[in-house]
Formats: structure tokens, sequence, C-alpha cells
């Protein structure tokens, strides 16, 4: 069945759009690969790339589509994807905000008003009820016990410590004085800080440990880890020599260690020119793999890594029609830059938001020049050494 899979991904990989702009150049790569492929094959019937072959998870609710007569065929080209393309399923999950338990999080109404969910900040988690909802929602999005795919924890509304909650973050800070304030009016603002620092930071361990312990005792087959880490953002080049934060990364290694897997987030977003992407992918993929080493530092095993990348550069725009999809330049600079890192998962996610009205364009995206028919091509040839003289050939897009 695997070889089955693999050899498909490889004939499929060579359907390339006569009609496109380089179809000159993509009759001399068909000659090319066609012995290429031929060579490859014999070689993964033989088994002797192993287990080293990408794995690609289709993470986007394109269920909807099918539903609706608009099949995205991503499974043809080796892309795992839940049964039926659902969202959640048996092969990927996500937990957001409303099913990890009482997550408790900060609705910003005005300057002066912060509204408060499940009692706002860490600091007024009731485990024991945050616990049972918990057991709730696990049971809800994963109901087979036996469950061994991947299973995301995406907690985003504010970040693990207090220092490293600022821009529209910053009402966890102002929050946590508060609530220091309120039980001591006597303190002085700076004292109240250094109080509020080392509760929020406790408090805000214990809940992401006691949520993944509790994930991890449920469905102790799955792959557990929390999206988003390490942290890193396009604002970071301006306050380091990285776009990631080592200093508040550091810090994650201690709920880090007891996951199972890593998610870091190498997502483009429009108006970042090609170059600075780029960079922004590397260091994403640099600074995972330092807190890797960390971890093994401490004695803890290496955890698998999953990288979450787009393929639309903006998928909230409201006229379906006027969203950018990555071209040949930022699907080099993020998918392929991956795998040539040797990071060989990669999770696709999307968006819910109009997906019905955006169904017939990601199918049309897909069919005519997704990396499902020729970067991810050029990524497995890359992935081994050997090929490399021949994939340099058949490269669309040079950086």
């Amino acid at each position: 069945m695997l070889v089955t899979v693999k050899i498909n991904f490889l004939l499929l990989s060579l359907n390339l759009n006569s009609k496109s702009i380089y179809s000159r150049r993509m009759f001399l790569n068909k000659i090319i690969t066609f012995h290429t492929v031929i060579f490859l094959v014999t070689l993964v019937t033989k088994g002797t790339f192993g287990g080293n072959v990408p794995a690609f998870y289709w993470n986007a609710n394109t269920d909807v589509c099918i539903n609706n007569s608009i099949r995205i065929d991503v499974e043809k080209y080796g892309i795992i994807a839940n049964a039926g393309q659902k969202f959640n399923g048996e092969k990927i999950v996500i937990f957001y905000e409303r099913n990890v338990g009482l997550y408790p999080h900060l609705k910003n109404i005005n300057s002066t008003h912060n509204e408060y969910y499940n009692g706002g900040i860490p600091q007024n988690t009731n485990i024991s009820a945050h616990l049972f909802k918990l057991r709730q929602d696990i049971n809800l999005i994963i109901p087979n016990p036996d469950f061994d795919g991947v299973a995301v924890i995406d907690v985003e509304e504010w970040r693990p410590t207090y220092d490293s909650n600022w821009g529209v973050k910053r009402i966890y800070r102002e929050e946590s004085v508060k609530h220091v304030m309120t039980r001591f009016p006597y303190l002085k603002r700076n004292q109240a800080i250094k109080i509020a620092k080392q509760e929020f930071d406790e408090a805000a361990y214990n809940f992401l440990m006691y949520t993944l312990k509790e994930c991890q005792i449920w469905r102790p087959k799955a792959k557990f880890g929390f999206y988003g880490f390490p942290i890193c953002d396009e604002n970071g080049l301006t306050r380091n020599s990285t776009f990631c934060y080592p200093r508040h990364d550091d810090r994650l290694i201690s709920f880090l260690k007891h996951t199972d897997a890593l998610f870091p987030s190498a997502y483009l977003y429009p108006g970042r020119p090609l170059e600075t992407a780029r960079l922004f992918v590397k260091d994403v993929i640099s600074e995972t793999k330092r807190l890797n080493d960390m971890i093994a530092a401490e004695g803890y095993k290496k955890k698998e890594i999953y990288v979450y990348h787009k393929f639309e550069l903006d998928a909230w725009v409201d006229n379906v029609k006027e969203i950018q999809y990555y071209d040949e330049g930022s699907l080099n600079v993020t998918y392929k830059q991956t795998i040539d890192s040797n990071l060989n998962n990669i999770i696709l996610w999307s968006t819910s938001k109009n997906m019905l009205k955006r169904c017939q364009y990601i199918k049309k995206y897909v069919d005519d020049l997704f990396l499902l028919k020729i970067i991810l091509f050029l990524i497995f040839l890359y992935k081994f050494g050997f090929l490399k003289s021949i994939a340099d050939n058949l490269v669309i897009s040079k950086i």
C-alpha cells in the first residue's frame, strides 16, 4: 500500500500542464524525469528510502467542498487527509481555545475594560472544572480512544510567560497586575508587577501542563503538542538578530519537553519581500531545531517536528477572487526550504472563512500549479543528494 502511494506520488508529479508558459521547458523536463522516475520507482520498491519520504498533512475543512460536489484531490498526490477531508478526523485534529476545557482569556472592549472568559487570566483557573470540561472536549474531538494521529493544541490568546505578552496581548500583563493590586492595594506598582510576573508564569505553566497531561492520559497514542512555538514573527528582526525570540523561547522548554511533537508556524503574509520571507522561514526552522537540541540536552527525547505552512497569503480577504496564492518563489522558500532542512513533516493549513466560495479556486490552484504537482517532486529529489543535479535542472524558480 505504502509503495503504491509512493509510486503514484512520483508518477502524478509528472502530470504537468502543457499549456503552461513553461511548456517548452516542461517538455524537456518530462524527458529527463521519465528516466528518473523509473529509477526512483525501482529504489522505492526495494525500500531504499525507508521511512524518510516527506509526510504532508492536509488541515483545511474542504469537506465543505466535497459536500458541494467540488473535490480537491489532495490524497492522490500522497497528501495525508482525514476521511472526507474533515477538519478533525482520524489522522489529524486541532483543539482550538473553545475546545480546550475552560481556557481563560480576555476580550478587549475598550481602553479601560477587558471582558473576562473562564476567569480571564490563568491565575483564576479552576483546574478541576477545567479538566472536567477538557475530558468532554477530548471525547468530542477524538472519539476513538486508540487515535494515533497528530493532535495540535492551538491556544494563542496569551503566551506562556508574563514578559512575552507584548502588543495586543499586553492586557494579560495589566490584568495580572490588577489581580495583585486588588488583593494588596498598599503595594507600589513595581512591587505588584514582580508578584504578577511570578503568579502569571506559574499559573500559565500549570494550565498548559495539566492540559497536556490530561490529553496524553486519555489519548496516549496521539502525538500531542502546542501550535506556534517557538515564538517567531515578522517584527522579531527589529528587536533581535533573528525573527524569533530566543530569550523567551528558552523558557518554553519547561513544558515543551513534555510534549510529543513541536508545531512551529512559518506562515507568509502579503507585502513581505521574498528574501525576507526566506530568512523568516529559515529562522523559524533554526530556532525549532535549537529548542529541540535543548530538550535533548535535558535528557528528554527529541520531538518530531511538524511545520505549519499555508498556501494562500491572506485567505481572510472578503472577495475570494482577490486571494493571492503562493507562487513558485513562495513555495520554494516555505515547503522546499523545510524539506531541505531535513524536516519531513509539513501541515498544510487554511482558514474555514468563506470556504464554500473558495472551493473552486483552491481546486484550480491545486490542479494547475500547486506544489503537489511540481514543487513536491523537486523537494523529493532534493531530499536525496545523489539526485540533486537532476533536481537543479528542474527548478522552476530560483531564489
